[in-house]
């Protein structure tokens, strides 16, 4: 597998371009925090995936909010076309590999224990973002069982287009899951339950963004 190698210059030019980016290409961008703890260490965050715009997303939310030593998966083939991304902490998994896909695992375990978090996408690939079900690998299940205090939350993106010419983006970060819910169960009946906690937020934020609830989000879109 293909470990990440993080450039602190890299980072800080990536940070600024990202921002700039992403307030460019969005009207609104929406973020509720369900949670006001800290969640920059030993956290593992499962976020939904149906966009391109994803791991910039992720990126500017850790920036923003979580401000953590932060890490994410990308496919190898994905690394290797575009290199850059090492340098800002991403590293390679291959789910047709079981070598690589255990190596891509492990390392995930030992970021976290190091107190990184790490940010995955359960469901693999890009799906349709109202495709039901979500469809949830058991990665996520796999490093829940290796690391002891982690730390488990649900990430929720949903872009809209509405009033404006630009989409509008929302994002819900969930409060952490407690750890009693899963602790007893298998590693099936773990992937089946974090698939339905997902599945919940982000169909809960879909309502408030048809209804237009923006009472309980901060618009990080507008200077």
């Amino acid at each position: 597998m293909l470990k990440a190698d993080k450039n602190n210059f890299i980072l800080w030019g990536f940070t600024r371009f990202n921002r700039k980016f992403l307030k460019h290409h969005f009207h609104n961008i929406y973020v509720k925090n369900s949670t006001k703890k800290p969640m920059n260490k030993r956290t593992l965050f499962m976020v939904n995936h149906s966009s391109w715009w994803d791991s910039l997303v992720i990126f500017f939310l850790n920036e923003q909010i979580i401000r953590s030593d932060a890490y994410g998966m990308m496919h190898e083939e994905g690394i290797r076309r575009f290199p850059f991304f090492r340098k800002i902490g991403v590293y390679s998994i291959n789910t047709d590999d079981r070598k690589h896909l255990l190596e891509s695992l492990r390392y995930s375990v030992d970021l976290l224990q190091h107190d990184k978090t790490v940010w995955i996408f359960p469901q693999g690939e890009e799906q349709h973002l109202e495709k039901r079900p979500l469809g949830f690998y058991s990665g996520a299940s796999y490093i829940s069982q290796k690391v002891e205090q982690l730390s488990i939350v649900q990430v929720s993106i949903y872009y809209s287009m509405e009033h404006h010419k630009k989409p509008n983006l929302y994002i819900h970060i969930g409060p952490p899951l407690k750890p009693e819910a899963y602790a007893n169960h298998s590693r099936k009946a773990r992937t089946q339950l974090f698939e339905d906690k997902a599945t919940n937020q982000l169909d809960q934020l879909k309502q408030c963004v048809i209804a237009e609830d923006h009472k309980s989000f901060i618009n990080y879109g507008r200077e």
